[in-house]
């Protein structure tokens, strides 16, 4: 730890105190005489130090990081993310969470640059090098973790978001809807009093208002289905109540306790959820487990949102439901104001103001008061505004005024005739007795009548019954009252009939009353139900009950039929009362409704009991299979687990044990994965039985609803428990238990596996233990074997001392004779003792001499090395400088040459200006002698002659370009074939010289228009001309400006260069005359060296800071990586050069010299590239190049701010589009540096090209883009480094340094989107003068063409190998035009060679293909085939004028009829492209065949067409390809090149009418003609009318396609494809196979010689004998002769003949083919 770092610093810097500071080394140092020993160890302890201080700083930094991250991590932990004030921690967190982000990205620079030091400190080795690694891989783990938490925190915000967002929009649709309940309720009120213009408006403003709820639906159908994906926060809270279901959670990342572990996905069963970090779990295998809350979510459905959805579904239902009510009650009171009106009218209608009106006003008047009550009788149901009174009241009202009515009318005569007999009474006299009993009688008369018709006259109330009894008394007390016959005689008829009809109407009521009863029994016991049950029985029980019901209800059908019966009776007698009294009657509209709804609902009823004894019927069958699989597997899980929880509560004491343990588990787990299809079987019948019961629940409903709406009485409801649910849960816990259980016995079953490794292994143990321990014992045995072999040596040893000491003994008697001897040698050795010491003290003078001179020999090695050092670094600047200056030097010769080159560019285009000048007068010549043209046809044609014969001239002189002389030759045969037509419409022209005339003023017109247009051109170009020369005169101005610019860089760093030398000529003399000294007086040089030592201060390294491309780098790595050199890095060191001046000196390393910032718009103004590329100035793909250039070299630029940023920048400014983003980083990251996957460090674009991470294109491009801008970029130093400073730092290898000095073409050229390197595109750019940037001139609008259907890029055909790059410049230089490419490519660009019409040779005419078909030249699928050939090849063409036109054009001219409209069509999309479904892109036809949009051989025929018409059609650039250059595009692949080429049977698809031969459309074209007259081909048909030839035909094939088209994506495919894609069925596919055929007519040689005539199905093999069909009369003589005269196809003969054998039944005749086909 830190402390114990801190303690062996402390300690370690006194042991180096004490090793500097000692007296004895500071004697040493004094006397020059240091031990290496010493030195050695000086430098260890230095060592030492700094390793303990690098070991302090990298603990240190690392724990800093650690307590961060956990610090992070605690608060993320803690966290509560449940529902509790979600609305307010909710933008907070995620506000935290941003900033959480940032801090993250910015301590993983911190992270990479620790990193970096780890690894150096690793690299070294550092002695700590364990520790050190082990603090950086906790840190890493630390990381890893809470980047995994901040994954789980995106989840939860998102997740929560989406929770808190749904409850909000919940409630707000709640109080939404409460709202515009309570407008409906207010604003919406009406009674009737309500006037009529008030109600009209609520009318109009309720259907406004519905207009309103109905934008609600969507909102409230949005929530329904959103509700089911809302997460659950409320069982996160602890305080909430548990239910009594497991709650399941899900987790959101990995996470491993111990050895339990839990993947991202899992899911396991919440247990405990009191701690709010950590929640207890059930993972999967069943063990328990305790998860950060962090890591899981709760996962849907959640029932409280689902709850409230349905909520606001079933209010908005109610909103709707009151809407209607009030509809209704409205438009009630609408149409009986309406009534009102009418009858107010009626009733004050007069007998005086009826004898004044017309019949037919009278007679509106009651028409218009039938209509208005009869639209308030429909319109009145349901009505809250209409009681039954109230209609009552408002019938009667309507009986009264109907009545008053017919009073009026009767009395009208009356009155009339009143008028008349007063005016007879002036003419005649009449008694006035006479007048006075007519009065009297008629008084009497209108008495009677009133009484009856009052009497009669009934509507029934509602107890019909009871009301009938009276008015049948009343009738009868009526009639014996009046007793006159004269009046009984009248009325006597009448009278009986109501009597009679009203005891009918009695009896109607009375079998009405019975039908309701029965009808409201069965009714309320059909509604009292509104769901099934789960139990079999209770099922079959209510079934029973519904067939006594219905058994029920068929034996009292007698009561419907009487009521039926009664009212047919009732009606009839009814009717007979009428006349002029009509209203003596019996009002049964009522009752007839009645009846009829009564008889309607009956029926309900019987339906209603067939249909639900139906269901039940299914549905008890599937809750019995339900029930016997789902308890059969219950009790098989239930049993199971025991053997499971038995398994693995058997304790294993061996290895065998353990075998046969692992053995049995792996059964029961086999049986439990086996078990998997009876789940999933339970599951179905779930399924099918929820969907039952849900069918019949809405049918309940449906039938309850119903009944509510028909009579209108509300139907108490309760809360639907459907058992639907019950089962779904019963079934998800069956799951859930088996789930369990097939957990729980795969983790058991691995943890048996492992437990058996580790027992194997064990047991290796303890074998290897066993020999071990029996080495051992071996070892013992040697050991005593050594001992007592020791113990006898020892013996030995000892006998030995014995021998020695008697010889010791013996030597002592010999060394006193020798002592007397010495005493005598003593005094010879004192004399030789002081002459030995006087030697000695010579010897050390001569050594202290021999080390003064060593040392000064050593001095001066060291000097002479100095001084070495010091004239390698010299030279080292010279040559330096030398390259310097030789780059100045080429850079200047570059300039020169790219300045002659300009001067020679606007020399050349000098010339061509006076070209184009003397071009002009020229044509201004031409011009004024072609206005005389005019005046004459003979002087028109003699001009036309001097036109050729000027072409020819030009022809000539042209001739002598090599590389024109064929198009030349075309040309001028071209010519010559134009002057052969010049001259026969001579000869017309002189037949009919007026008409010529015209034409020819017409075409000397035009020509003098297309003349004038040429000459506006020109002037165009001359002031084109203009400003391209005052361009090249700025290009040149700016370019000089360059060279003066380099030149005084160049002046300046030659007078920098020279003062250095100066400088170190100067070094290196004062070096020189200190040497000198030192070798005079080593002393005092040493003590001088060391007090310019001790007095020299030096700036501190880590100050000097450089600003790289995208970040700081020091002095120290420029110097590392050669970008200065020591001499300037001393400089700076000593403080005599600032950063800032250094940094203008290495300005092209360090910032670069800019890359292509934008493109020129106008005189002035400026885009960005992708702004050029929205505007459709740059293309998609030289932009997204451009830009990758850019992030590549260090930044993306908006030139019109003049800012550099970032690509994340960019994107967020919309500089760059959000489309491009990855791509730009992607090149961004050759900048910043791509991220090693092994070890995390940066990579440069070579290194990660070499790593596999971007491929060899990519990294070329990025490379080049950073070369022309200044150099390869370093990612790690951030600056840009020469090519051969980055591959000797290994940024790059030789391979790409080579591909590099080749200058490869890896970006776009905007105008001629060929290839082009980046250095010559930013050449061609222009720098702006005040900011700098190079912005690139707008490309020129490309010239185009006419193709086949719009205009063609002369790039497009250069690509397509159509011109060469030579036409593009003599195109430029204006030498071509485009006239003369469509002319040259008229071929590939306008009209096809297809077969174009047919030549009828019996009268020498040629037709239409269409017309050849209708006059029977051609049989109908011929004429398909070749009109389809003709749409697929350009045009449609018309034979007989020579045009060619599109489909529908030709359509139009009747060049195709209706049945072939379509097929044409979708033939012409082949040249006009077909659409992609996914992407809606154009398309070939060969990309069509491979994404089935068309069967393959169809589509074969169509290229076939194609091919031999001219060449492939490109659809996206409208013009014709070769089929070699199609075939390198990659239009078409290798097999379907092959099968173009290949001329077999299976390309045959054309049929030649003359001859019934297969043929490929090159062959057919082969055998048509040429029109002299127009140059089309013709398909010649021989005269019909002559005999027929005999024909040997010994092989003819004729093929049958069937083609199916899916309904969903129009594509065609065969049978096949269908039957796969299960379009049709087994039978179909079989059924169509055999339709589809491939017949041949081949000749057998059989055995004897003789030969049969056999046709053959080449697809199924079947084939029938010619000879034998005649022979059993399956076919007659006149058939074949039909097929022999070519009066019917090889296929229609075979059809008939496979019909014919299946309608008589015989089997199909086979024979063996021994002789050659």
């Amino acid at each position: 730890n830190s402390a114990d770092i801190e303690q062996q610093l402390i300690s370690h810097s006194k042991f180096h105190s004490s090793i500097q500071r000692s007296p004895e080394v500071d004697k040493a140092k004094f006397e020059l005489v240091v031990s290496p020993c010493l030195s050695l160890c000086q430098k260890m302890s230095h060592g030492r130090s700094n390793q303990l201080r690098e070991m302090q700083q990298i603990i240190e930094a690392i724990s800093r990081q650690i307590m961060w991250v956990n610090v992070r991590e605690e608060e993320e932990l803690v966290f509560d993310w449940g529902d509790k004030n979600i609305d307010l921690y909710i933008p907070k967190k995620q506000e935290s969470y941003s900033k959480l982000m940032s801090d993250l990205e910015e301590k993983e620079k911190d992270l990479n640059k620790l990193k970096l030091k780890v690894d150096s400190l690793l690299k070294n080795p550092h002695p700590a090098s364990d520790k050190i690694e082990a603090y950086m891989d906790t840190l890493q783990t630390q990381w890893s973790w809470l980047l995994q938490i901040t994954k789980c925190i995106h989840v939860h915000l998102k997740e929560n978001a989406a929770y808190s967002e749904f409850f909000k929009e919940a409630n707000e649709m709640y109080n939404k809807l409460q709202k515009a309940h309570e407008n409906i309720r207010k604003k919406f009120t009406s009674d009737r009093n309500t006037p009529l213009e008030n109600l009209l408006e609520l009318l109009e403003g309720l259907e406004k208002e519905k207009e309103r709820i109905m934008e609600n639906k969507r909102q409230v159908q949005h929530l329904v289905n959103k509700s089911k994906s809302i997460v659950r926060l409320r069982p996160r809270n602890p305080e909430e109540e548990k239910s009594c279901s497991p709650v399941m959670v899900q987790a959101l990342c990995d996470f491993k306790q111990d050895q339990k572990v839990i993947l991202k996905g899992n899911e396991g069963i919440l247990k405990d959820n009191s701690q709010r970090s950590k929640w207890q779990v059930t993972g999967p295998g069943g063990l328990d487990m305790l998860v950060p809350s962090v890591c899981l979510l709760v996962p849907p459905p959640n029932s409280l949102g689902i709850n409230m959805a349905n909520k606001n579904e079933q209010y908005y239902e109610a909103i709707l439901s009151v809407w209607n009510q009030l509809y209704i009650n409205i438009k009630s009171l609408i149409s009986w104001q309406y009534y009102v009106q009418d009858l107010t009218r009626i009733n004050s209608l007069t007998v005086t103001m009826l004898s004044r009106m017309r019949p037919e006003e009278y007679r509106s008047i009651l028409k218009s008061l039938e209509a208005h009550y009869s639209e308030f009788t429909h319109c009145c149901h349901g009505s809250e505004m209409f009681k039954d009174e109230d209609k009552r009241s408002i019938e009667s009202q309507y009986t009264g005024a109907h009545a008053h009515y017919d009073r009026l009318l009767v009395q009208l005569p009356v009155y009339s005739e009143k008028i008349y007999t007063l005016v007879k009474k002036k003419v005649a006299s009449v008694t006035s007795q006479s007048l006075t009993e007519l009065h009297e009688l008629r008084l009497r008369l209108e008495g009677a009548e009133a009484g009856l018709t009052q009497h009669i006259h009934i509507c029934l109330a509602e107890d019909g019954a009871h009301d009938c009894g009276l008015r049948i008394t009343q009738l009868e007390v009526l009639t014996h009252t009046h007793t006159d016959r004269i009046y009984l005689g009248v009325y006597f008829t009448r009278s009986t009939t109501a009597y009679v009809g009203l005891g009918l109407c009695m009896v109607l009521l009375q079998s009405v009353s019975r039908a309701e009863d029965i009808i409201k029994v069965h009714e309320a016991r059909l509604t009292e139900k509104e769901t099934t049950s789960l139990n079999p029985a209770e099922v079959g029980d209510y079934r029973s009950t519904l067939k006594s019901m219905r058994a029920e209800l068929e034996g009292k059908s007698a009561v419907l039929v009487s009521m039926e019966t009664e009212l047919g009776k009732a009606v009839h007698w009814n009717g007979q009362v009428g006349g002029a009294f009509h209203r003596c009657d019996v009002d049964l509209s009522i009752y007839s409704e009645q009846v009829n709804q009564l008889s309607d609902r009956w029926r309900r009823i019987q339906s209603q009991l067939d249909s639900r004894l139906r269901d039940l019927e299914g549905y008890l069958h599937l809750l019995q299979q339900y029930t016997t699989t789902s308890s059969v597997l219950s009790e098989w899980i239930g049993a199971t687990r025991q053997k499971h929880d038995a398994l693995q509560a058997t304790k294993i004491d061996s290895i065998t044990a353990l075998d046969e343990h692992l053995n049995q588990q792996k059964v029961l787990n086999s049986e439990i994965k086996g078990k998997r299809e009876s789940v999933v079987s339970v599951l179905g019948d779930t399924d099918a039985c929820v969907n039952s019961i849900k069918d019949y629940e809405l049918e309940l409903a449906s039938y309850s609803a119903g009944l509510e709406t028909l009579l209108n009485i509300p139907m108490k409801r309760t809360m639907l428990q459907s058992p639907s649910t019950k089962l779904t849960e019963e079934t998800t816990l069956l799951q859930t238990r088996y789930i369990e259980l097939l957990t729980l016995s795969g983790d058991y079953n691995k943890y048996l596996g492992e437990l058996h490794n580790n027992m194997e292994t064990l047991k290796m143990r303890n074998t290897r233990i066993d020999l071990l321990e029996e080495e051992l014992r071996l070892l013992k045995e040697d050991i005593e074997d050594h001992n007592a072999k020791n113990s006898s040596l020892e013996e030995a040893l000892v006998r030995y001392r014995l021998e020695l000491s008697q010889s010791q003994e013996q030597l002592l008697s010999v060394e006193e004779v020798k002592r007397s001897t010495a005493l005598q040698c003593s005094t010879t050795q004192d004399s030789l003792a002081s002459t030995r010491g006087q030697l000695k003290e010579l010897q050390e003078q001569v050594t202290r001499l021999n080390s003064l001179i060593e040392e000064e020999k050593r001095k001066r090695r060291m000097a002479d090395e100095r001084y070495g050092e010091q004239q390698d670094e010299h030279e080292q600047v010279l040559r330096r400088r030398q390259k310097e200056l030789e780059q100045a030097n080429w850079a200047k010769m570059e300039v020169e040459k790219s300045v002659g080159t300009q001067e020679r560019e606007a020399e050349r285009l000098r010339k061509q200006l006076e070209e184009e000048e003397q071009r002009f007068k020229e044509l201004e010549q031409e011009l004024s002698k072609t206005s005389c043209l005019i005046q004459s046809t003979e002087t028109q044609y003699n001009k036309i002659e001097m036109e050729r014969d000027a072409l020819l001239l030009k022809l000539k002189q042209t001739n002598q370009d090599r590389a024109r002389s064929q198009e030349l030759e075309e040309e001028l045969n071209h010519m010559k074939v134009s002057l052969e037509s010049e001259s026969r419409i001579k000869l017309c022209l002189q037949e009919e010289n007026e008409k010529v005339c015209i034409k020819d003023f017409l075409y000397w017109k035009g020509q003098y228009e297309s003349k004038e247009g040429e000459v506006r051109q020109f002037n165009s170009e001359k002031e084109k001309m203009e400003r391209e020369r005052s361009s090249l005169k700025t290009e040149i101005e700016r370019l000089m400006r360059e060279l003066r610019e380099v030149e005084e860089r160049y002046k300046s760093s030659l007078l920098i260069t020279q003062t250095q030398f100066s400088e170190l000529t100067s070094v290196r003399d004062s070096l020189e005359a200190e040497l000198s000294k030192l070798r005079e007086r080593p002393y005092a040089f040493a003590k001088h060296t060391q007090t310019d030592e001790s007095g020299k201060k030096d700036l501190d390294p880590a100050t000097l800071v450089f600003e790289g491309v995208r970040k700081m780098v020091t002095a120290k790595q420029l110097l590392d990586c050669g970008v200065i050199n020591k001499v300037t890095y001393g400089q700076l060191l000593n403080g005599q050069k600032t950063v800032r001046e250094v940094s203008v000196d290495i300005k092209l390393n360090l910032k670069g010299t800019g890359s292509i910032s934008g493109v020129a718009v106008g005189p002035q103004g400026k885009m960005s590239l992708t702004e050029a590329k929205r505007e459709n100035i740059l293309s998609e793909d030289s932009a997204i190049l451009l830009l990758e250039a850019q992030a590549a070299t260090g930044h993306i630029v908006d030139p019109r701010a003049n800012e550099k940023m970032t690509v994340q920048e960019a994107c967020k400014r919309g500089v760059v589009y959000e489309e491009d983003r990855e791509r730009l980083l992607i090149a961004e990251a050759a900048c910043l540096g791509y991220r090693d996957p092994n070890t995390t460090k940066l990579l440069s674009a070579g290194q990660a090209m070499r790593k596999g991470l971007i491929d060899r294109v990519t990294a070329l491009r990025m490379l080049q883009a950073q070369e022309s801008v200044g150099g390869i970029i370093d990612p790690v130093l951030s600056v840009f480094l020469s090519k051969d400073a980055a591959m000797d730092r290994d940024l790059i290898d030789e391979d790409l340094y080579r591909a590099l000095n080749q200058r490869p073409e890896c970006y776009l050229d905007p105008d001629t989107q060929l290839g082009a390197s980046y250095v010559s595109l930013k050449r061609r750019c222009k720098a702006e003068p005040t900011t700098g940037l190079l912005i690139l001139p707008a490309p020129e609008k490309p010239m185009t063409v006419n193709g086949l259907r719009g205009e063609v890029s002369v790039t497009d055909l250069m690509s397509a190998n159509l011109l060469e790059k030579s036409d593009m410049d003599q195109l430029k230089e204006g030498k071509l035009t485009s006239q003369d490419i469509e002319h040259r490519l008229r071929s590939y660009l306008r009209g096809s060679t297809c077969i174009a019409g047919v030549y009828n040779e019996a009268n020498d005419k040629t037709l239409s293909i269409y017309q050849a078909m209708k006059e029977g030249l051609l049989k109908p699928s011929t004429t398909l085939e070749l009109l389809e050939a003709q749409a697929a090849s350009g045009f449609m063409i018309d034979p007989v004028n020579n045009l060619c036109l599109t489909v529908v054009d030709a359509y139009k001219r009747g060049l195709a009829g209706p049945e072939f409209k379509d097929k044409l069509l979708s033939a012409e999309r082949a040249v006009t492209g077909y659409k992609d479904p996914g992407t809606d892109k154009i398309i070939s036809l060969f990309q069509a065949i491979e994404k089935g949009l068309i069967e393959k051989g169809h589509g074969i025929h169509l290229l076939e067409a194609q091919i031999a018409s001219g060449g492939i059609i490109d659809p996206r650039h409208s013009h014709r390809i070769e089929v070699v250059t199609a075939y390198k595009k990659g239009y078409f692949s290798k097999e379907m090149n092959q099968i173009l080429t290949d001329e077999g049977d299976n390309s045959k698809g054309f049929f030649d009418p003359n001859n019934q031969d297969n043929l490929t459309y090159l062959q057919l074209k082969k055998r048509c003609i040429i029109d002299q007259k127009t140059g089309l081909v013709l398909l010649s048909i021989k005269n019909k009318k002559e005999p027929p030839q005999p024909i040997t035909q010994k092989s003819t094939q004729r093929k049958r396609r069937v083609v199916i088209v899916d309904p969903d994506t129009n594509k065609d495919m065969s049978v096949k494809e269908a039957y796969d894609n299960g379009l049709i069925d087994h039978e179909m596919f079989l059924e169509l196979s055999q339709q589809e055929c491939e017949w041949e007519e081949i000749t057998i040689t059989t055995q004897d010689g003789s030969k049969r005539l056999v046709i053959f199905d080449r697809k199924t093999e079947i084939q029938y004998d010619i000879r034998e069909l005649l022979e059993k009369s399956v076919i007659n003589q006149s058939l074949y002769d039909q097929y022999r005269s070519q009066m019917i196809t090889l296929t229609q003969f075979a059809d008939i003949v496979t019909s014919k054998t299946k309608l008589d039944g015989r089997g199909l005749v086979s024979y063996v083919c021994f002789g050659e086909h």
